[in-house]
């Protein structure tokens, strides 16, 4: 009888599995799951299959959430970290965009918001917790001409950042042992007594196959110890975020009270600039013209040097070309979850033409972005007029195809076009803002599922210099000896608890039985 079921739980060819990427492939896992129960012999190579979906999970799922903007966008002025926090101190945060409410502005922009620390969790050594977790509790706000306010809100997203914000309003921090290199140090299907010593010294894996070819002895061990220590450089499981932090809070609309002043309303553009947009094209093409999602959704007035300026000052930073040496940069900064402030963003041609200025903004990872091209489009009424298109990045998915990795947008592509907008005028950049209606780039939904109202908005770029105040150093908990403990026990401990056949074959089997099969 045991016969008869292995032969019905007999899992498919390989070839059928990577033909499956329309929504197939979870039930394909559940039923290699299944055998795996029948099928003790079958665990080694599955671990092979195990690594190649760990990367493709890895990057679906943890690193390609996204959210959609909530109400209020405020920027911290205050130094916030799991490590130092203590309950109880307090920050501040700067209202980057007025907060609007049956037409009337609330929340007014450059409002000071207080608040302080409702719970902190530290990493530590790793002994107890391999999170961090952060609580922010929000007070009131103050607006320019002294009048306080209580603020009903919650935290519901920290910008561009690799933490993820419960429902609960808690940042919770990453788990820095779990970072794709750890897939080359070995998942395990039978659990044994050295199991924990060898993965204290990081003797898994390739590292445990080459020292016991080699017979390395101690000393050996050591050696791949250093070497691994050197080539592979451990995230920072600690939350930090400095002054200059986005984040976006949800608002209790029914209890909030505020200032009910009245918004500002963006004028119509200029006849001959209003005219000039609306017969250029706004589409933008790949070299080999496969459709993207990115279209032509703001512009600018001002000269190379104004609009190079504002952007600085709004602290957005100019994107580095590629070539060998970025992508190893940006591969490195993956691996390590951490930013890459001026990585490369791919090749996209508006009318057969590279963009001249390609500016970006990030905070703690390389998944996650604001980013534009811009291209000049020559002189209207008298000034010079920039074209830019502006899209989110808000995570990282595998490409089984191509075998690499690439950025998925945030799908309300106007968004972006509004952030740009609000980090511009923030900084005083901005003489005035106006606004052209495109019906026909109004098309709903675009490639990939992003949509549009098709409206561009046009800034009148002023003179602007970015702050001299210096920026602060990011500080690292503890000392290099106890960051090196510290990263051998969270190793081990994931190593143990995740890194086996046991863990990702229920992960896999629970993941497919919430994506039934279409």
């Amino acid at each position: 009888m045991h016969n008869a079921r292995r032969a019905k739980l007999k899992p498919p060819g390989h070839q059928t599995l990577f033909q499956n990427r329309g929504g197939n492939l979870f039930p394909l896992l559940e039923a290699y799951s299944r055998t795996l129960a029948y099928s003790p012999s079958r665990w080694p190579r599955f671990s092979s299959l195990l690594a190649i979906l760990f990367i493709v999970l890895f990057s679906r799922c943890a690193l390609c959430s996204s959210f959609n903007p909530p109400d209020l966008q405020v920027r911290l002025k205050t130094r916030l970290t799991s490590y130092r926090a203590k309950v109880g101190d307090p920050f501040e945060c700067v209202v980057l965009s007025s907060w609007v409410q049956n037409d009337r502005v609330v929340i007014p922009q450059g409002a000071t918001v207080h608040g302080h620390i409702g719970r902190v969790t530290s990493v530590g050594l790793g002994l107890r917790h391999e999170r961090a977790r952060l609580d922010l509790v929000f007070e009131d706000f103050v607006a320019a001409d002294g009048q306080t306010f209580p603020l009903y809100a919650k935290l519901s997203a920290v910008d561009n950042a690799r933490e993820q914000v419960t429902a609960q309003g808690t940042v919770r921090g990453v788990i820095a042992a779990g970072q794709p290199d750890q897939l080359i140090f070995g998942v395990w299907s039978s659990p044994s007594l050295q199991m924990l010593s060898r993965s204290l010294v990081g003797l898994t894996g390739v590292s445990h196959m080459i020292s016991s070819a080699l017979s390395l002895g101690p000393v050996g061990a050591g050696g791949m110890l250093a070497l691994r220590l050197t080539l592979f450089r451990f995230p920072e499981p600690e939350i930090q975020y400095a002054p200059g932090t986005d984040m976006h809070l949800e608002v209790d609309q029914a209890k909030q009270q505020g200032v009910k002043e009245i918004p500002d309303i963006p004028q119509a553009a200029p006849d001959g600039v209003a005219d000039w947009m609306a017969k250029e094209p706004f589409a933008i093409d790949r070299r080999d013209k496969r459709p993207v999602s990115d279209i032509v959704n703001i512009a600018f007035l001002g000269s190379r040097q104004q609009l190079a300026q504002a952007f600085t000052a709004a602290g957005w930073a100019q994107a580095d070309a590629p070539s060998r040496k970025t992508r190893t940069q940006a591969l490195y900064a993956f691996n390590a979850m951490r930013a890459y402030a001026a990585a490369p963003v791919s090749a996209l041609l508006y009318k057969g033409t590279l963009p001249e200025l390609v500016f970006e903004k990030s905070l703690n990872t390389i998944t996650k972005r604001h980013h534009i091209r811009v291209w000049y489009a020559g002189v209207v009424d008298g000034r010079e007029l920039w074209l830019g298109a502006a899209t989110h990045d808000t995570g990282a998915a595998f490409n089984l195809q191509s075998l690499s990795f690439t950025h998925r947008i945030d799908r309300n592509i106007d968004d972006e076009r509004d952030k740009i907008t609000t980090d511009l005028r923030f900084a005083g950049c901005v003489d005035s803002e106006m606004r052209v209606d495109r019906p026909s780039a109004a098309s709903g939904v675009l490639d990939g599922g992003t949509f549009t109202d098709g409206a561009a908005t046009v800034l009148s770029i002023a003179d602007c210099q970015a702050s001299d105040a210096p920026l602060e150093a990011t500080l690292k908990p503890g000392n290099g000896l106890s960051r090196l403990m510290r990263r051998m026990i969270l190793e081990a401990r994931d190593h143990v608890e995740r890194e086996n056949l046991y863990y990702w074959t229920y992960q896999l089997v629970k993941r497919a039985r919430s994506h039934p099969a279409s």
